[in-house]
C-alpha cells in the first residue's frame, strides 16, 4: 500500500521547471528546521562545556585583550586546554566509523557531489555531518556553522531527490537549494545564501539555472529559523559610512591587502595538512584530537582566536580594543594571524567545521588594522575605522571563496550596512581580478565547461571523428587501478590518499576484471564493517568488464561518462577477446582535448609573406 501511495505522489508532482519550486520550498522547510536543531544543539553543548564546566567565554575572557598567564593555571584552565581535544577525538571516531565525508568544511564534499556525483550523497551524510560538526563547534573548535549547515541542507536535498527518483539535473538543483537554505538560515542572509550557493561552484561562473530554487529554499529556511531564533542582523554597528569618493582609493588598497592575505591563508591551510597531519604516523582518529589540543593552547594564550568568533567581531566593531592606535592595530593583526592558525589546525587535522565565518573574522581584523593605520595618518579622509572592518569582511571572504557577489550581499545583510555598497563593490571587483587563481576549496572548478554536470553544454558531435587512440595514446592514467585481491580496508586506505572513489580492478596479468565504486557500497548494511579484511576487490565489482578500446571515439567515451555513475573510462587492448587494461581517461582529459581542438580550429591562419 505504501508503494502505491509513494508512486501516486511521484506521479502527482511531476518533476518539471515548475514543480521544482515546490520541492525547493519543501527543502527550505526541512533545512530551516534542521538549522534550528543544529543551532541549539551547538549552543547548548557549548554552554555546558565552557560556561558551566570551564567558566570560559572567548569573547569576554580577558577583557583587556591580553593573554592568560600560563604560570598560574587553575583546574578550570586545564579544562579549556582539554575540551577541544576531547571534541577532536569524538570527531575522529565519528568520521572513522560512520562517514569520512564529515571531515573538513563540508563545502568541498558538496562541490564534488555536484560536479562529479550527479548530486548524490549517502543517506547518512547529513546526519553524520551534524554530529561531527556539533562535536567540533561546541568544544571550542575554530570553525563556523555555515559549511556544515550547507552540507546538511545539501544532504537533505539529495535525500529528497533520491526519494522522488529525480534525474541528475534536478538532483543537483535540490542539492544547491538545500545548501542555500543552510547558508541563508545560519547567516540570516536569504539573498546572500542563495547567491553564494550558485556562485561558490565556480571561480568564473554561476549556476544561473538554480538561482530561483535556491532563493525559494533560502527565504523559506531563513524565515523558519529566524521565527524561532530571532530576526535581525547578526552584527550591528553605527558609524560614519561612505561619504567621499576619495575614500574609494583606500578601499582599493584594502582589497589588495586582503587578497594578498587570502593567498597566505590558503597556502597555510594547504601546507599544514600536507606537511604536518598527513605525515604523522598515528591513527587518523587521533589527529583531530591533536589539532584540538593545539587549539586549546591558543585558547589559554589568546582566547579571542578560538571558537566561532562572531562575538569578537562585534566587540571590535564597538571599538573594544586598546586605545593607542599602534597597539590596537598590531593586536588586530595578531588576531587575524592567530585565527588563520587555529582555523587551519581545527579543520585540517580532521575536525568538522566551516571556514566562511572564520574568513569573516580574519577579514574584520585585517580591515580594522588597515583602517586604524589609515585613520591615524589620514584622519580627514578616514574619519572612522568601523566601515573598514565591515568591508574587510567581504574583501577577505570573496578572496578566499571566489564568491564576490555572494560576499557583498551576505555581509550587507548580516550588518545592515547598505550604505557601504560602493566600497563593497570595489573590493569585490578587486578580489575577482586578483585572487581568482586560488581558492580555499579544492573542488571548485573554473567554469561550467570544467564540470561534468555540464558536459553536454558543449557540442559533442565534434568528438565523433576522433578515436581514443589517436587522441590519448600512451597518456592514460594508472593511479586508480587496483589488484583484484586487494581487501576492502586497503581500498579505503587508498581512497584516503588519492581521494578516488571509483576504481578499475585488474588481475596480475593486467586483465580488466571490472569496475568498482565505493559509492555503491553505501547501500550495503553496516555489517560490512566487520568483513572489511575478508572482502576483496573482485567481490565488490559494480560493473563487470565494461570498457572501450582505442578504436572507440571520444564521443562514445563522453557518453559512457554521462550514462554511468563512474568518473573514469577504462581503455583496453583486446587480444582474443581478452581485455588487457591500458589505463583510463577522465572527463577532464576529454574536456582539455576538446578545448585544444577548438583553439586549433579557431587560431588564425599564418600570414603569407
Amino acid at each position: 500500500m505504501w508503494e502505491k501511495f509513494k508512486n501516486f505522489r511521484i506521479l502527482f508532482f511531476r518533476v518539471d521547471s515548475r514543480t521544482i519550486y515546490l520541492y525547493s520550498f519543501i527543502i527550505g522547510c526541512m533545512t530551516g528546521l534542521g538549522a534550528i536543531l543544529f543551532y541549539y544543539t551547538i549552543h547548548g553543548l557549548s554552554h555546558w562545556f565552557f560556561d558551566q564546566a570551564a567558566q570560559f567565554n572567548p569573547t569576554t575572557t580577558s577583557s583587556r585583550f591580553g593573554p592568560m598567564a600560563l604560570g598560574g593555571m587553575q583546574p578550570r584552565d586545564l579544562l579549556v586546554l582539554l575540551i577541544p581535544a576531547l571534541g577532536g577525538l569524538m570527531v575522529g571516531l565519528i568520521t572513522r566509523f560512520w562517514g569520512p565525508e564529515a571531515k573538513g568544511t563540508g563545502v568541498d564534499f558538496l562541490l564534488d557531489s555536484f560536479h562529479n556525483r550527479s548530486g548524490q550523497m549517502r543517506k547518512r551524510t547529513p546526519f553524520v555531518k551534524f554530529a561531527a560538526s556539533a562535536c567540533t563547534l561546541s568544544t571550542g573548535g575554530s570553525a563556523g556553522k555555515e559549511g556544515p549547515m550547507a552540507l546538511i541542507g545539501a544532504g537533505l536535498g539529495s535525500l529528497l531527490g533520491r526519494w522522488i527518483k529525480m534525474g541528475a539535473r534536478a538532483k543537483r538543483t535540490l542539492l544547491l537549494a538545500g545548501s542555500a537554505g543552510g547558508l541563508g538560515a545560519i547567516f540570516r542572509s536569504p539573498l546572500g545564501g542563495a547567491i553564494t550557493a550558485v556562485e561558490v561552484l565556480y571561480k568564473e561562473d554561476f549556476e544561473a539555472d538554480a538561482l530561483l530554487p535556491c532563493i525559494i529554499a533560502s527565504v523559506t529556511a531563513y524565515t523558519i529559523f529566524s521565527t524561532v531564533v530571532g530576526f535581525g542582523h547578526i552584527l550591528n554597528f553605527e558609524a560614519n559610512l561612505f561619504t567621499s569618493p576619495i575614500q574609494l582609493i583606500f578601499y582599493v588598497f584594502l582589497g589588495l591587502f586582503c587578497s594578498g592575505a587570502s593567498f597566505l591563508f590558503i597556502w597555510l591551510f594547504r601546507n599544514v595538512r600536507t606537511h604536518l597531519f598527513r605525515r604523522l604516523k598515528i591513527p587518523a582518529y587521533w589527529k583531530p584530537a591533536l589539532g584540538g589540543l593545539m587549539v586549546g593552547v591558543f585558547a589559554l594564550l589568546i582566547p579571542q582566536a578560538v571558537g566561532e568568533g562572531v562575538g569578537v567581531i562585534q566587540s571590535v566593531i564597538l571599538a573594544e580594543y586598546p586605545s593607542h592606535w599602534l597597539g590596537a592595530a598590531l593586536f588586530l593583526l595578531a588576531l587575524a594571524v592567530m585565527k588563520m592558525l587555529t582555523t587551519t589546525l581545527t579543520v585540517q587535522s580532521g575536525g568538522s567545521g566551516g571556514v566562511l565565518i572564520p574568513s569573516l573574522f580574519i577579514g574584520a581584523m585585517l580591515g580594522g588594522f588597515f583602517g586604524l593605520v589609515c585613520h591615524h595618518f589620514f584622519p580627514t579622509y578616514v574619519p572612522d575605522v568601523t566601515p573598514f572592518i565591515v568591508v574587510g569582511m567581504a574583501a577577505f571572504f570573496s578572496s578566499v571563496t571566489n564568491a564576490s557577489l555572494g560576499a557583498l550581499v551576505m555581509v550587507t545583510e548580516m550588518t545592515g550596512g547598505y550604505e557601504l555598497l560602493p566600497p563593497l563593490m570595489v573590493v569585490g571587483v578587486i578580489s575577482l581580478i586578483t585572487s581568482h587563481r586560488w581558492s580555499i576549496y579544492r573542488n571548485q572548478v573554473n567554469n561550467k565547461f570544467s564540470s561534468q554536470a555540464h558536459l553536454w553544454d558543449m557540442n559533442p558531435m565534434n568528438l565523433k571523428p576522433v578515436t581514443i587512440g589517436n587522441a590519448f595514446r600512451e597518456k592514460y592514467h594508472q593511479r586508480a587501478i587496483i589488484s583484484n585481491h586487494l581487501s576492502l580496508r586497503a581500498i579505503e586506505a587508498i581512497t584516503q590518499e588519492t581521494h578516488a572513489t571509483d576504481f578499475l580492478v585488474k588481475t596480475g596479468d593486467d586483465i580488466l576484471v571490472g569496475l568498482l565504486s565505493l559509492r555503491d557500497l553505501s547501500q550495503v548494511d553496516d555489517d560490512l564493517n566487520a568483513s572489511k579484511e575478508l572482502l576483496i576487490a573482485e567481490d565488490l565489482i559494480s560493473r563487470p568488464k565494461f570498457y572501450l578500446t582505442e578504436k572507440n571515439t571520444l564521443y562514445e567515451a563522453l557518453k559512457f561518462l554521462m550514462d554511468s555513475d563512474f568518473d573514469k573510462v577504462p581503455v583496453v587492448n583486446l587480444q582474443k577477446d581478452v581485455p588487457h587494461l591500458l589505463g583510463y581517461l577522465r572527463h577532464q582529459d576529454i574536456l582539455e582535448f576538446y578545448f585544444r581542438m577548438g583553439l586549433q580550429r579557431t587560431s588564425p591562419a599564418p600570414v603569407k609573406s
